[in-house]
């Protein structure tokens, strides 16, 4: 059985509210989800933070411009060490994810990896292998659907301009295999990936905006789902903090479609206290 957390969870609108303004960002979040949370829990919090992180040091590695991330779960000073082969040789890679650990010793390996959106994609095909594999449920289906809807996007897109996407494609299984191979719309996934024809439909939104505010409802819905049993878990916890990040992203987006997706984060918030009927007559709840 998991832990729950009927007091944080119950709180998470009290944590967010100001004068209906957002006061925590997710990176303030997951300082405070630190204190909050079970050692274990906080691990698959972070997990969801990673994605920052990659960033964070692909900059360093290939020297790219850009501001520090806080989101990340690692400093500038923690990570600068891992900047070139000299400090990355007497560094401790002890704290870091088994995968990220790997990756920094393929880079500054021999055959050192010298292209930055190679290194990207490495990177990225890792995590989602590392997240596939977590004993937590919600940790896997988050990784299939992020691997899955981003693979669907690229193939689409490769199809439809008539470039070369398949090297690209994140993951080997039948559902990349079928990316790669079929030519039918849905590339024959109808029966693999049950909402084929709705990410179609979403690709071809002709508006770029739009597609991506389709696409973030898409997650948003999902995350819905995967946790709709799930009250004062820590999976109700990691689905806000992913809503979050939909919330911030829509904020410098566009800070109206930003505002939208923070109250109806609120709104969700409120209507996760009243319990399914199947949960009152199994459970007795009121």
């Amino acid at each position: 059985m998991g832990n729950n957390y009927y007091a944080l969870v119950a709180g998470l609108p009290d944590i967010l509210l100001e004068d209906k303004k957002i006061v925590h960002s997710s990176a303030e979040l997951r300082e405070y989800l630190k204190e909050e949370v079970q050692p274990a829990d906080y691990k698959l919090v972070e997990l969801l933070y990673m994605p920052f992180d990659h960033q964070n040091l692909l900059n360093l590695l290939f020297k790219k411009a850009g501001e520090w991330d806080q989101r990340g779960n690692f400093s500038r000073d923690e990570m600068e060490q891992y900047q070139d082969r000299k400090n990355y040789e007497v560094s401790d890679t002890e704290n870091l994810p088994a995968y990220f650990a790997d990756f920094l010793e393929d880079f500054h390996g021999e055959e050192s990896i010298d292209d930055y959106y190679t290194a990207e994609q490495l990177l990225t095909a890792a995590y989602y292998r590392y997240l596939a594999e977590s004993p937590n449920p919600f940790i896997q289906e988050v990784a299939r659907y992020q691997s899955v809807v981003g693979n669907v996007m690229l193939a689409l897109n490769g199809r439809k301009y008539e470039e070369p996407f398949e090297s690209n494609l994140v993951g080997d299984d039948e559902i990349t295999a079928a990316l790669k191979k079929s030519r039918t719309r849905d590339f024959g996934l109808s029966n693999e990936v049950s909402d084929i024809e709705q990410l179609i439909q979403i690709f071809e939104t002709p508006n770029l905006l739009d597609r991506e505010l389709k696409l973030d409802h898409h997650k948003w819905h999902f995350l819905d789902e995967i946790t709709f049993f799930n009250y004062f878990t820590i999976e109700k916890v990691l689905a806000f903090v992913l809503k979050l990040f939909i919330v911030e992203r829509w904020m410098e987006l566009d800070h109206e479609k930003g505002k939208e997706m923070f109250n109806q984060l609120l709104n969700d918030l409120e209507a996760g206290f009243q319990f399914p009927e199947e949960f009152t007559l199994a459970y007795g709840k009121k």
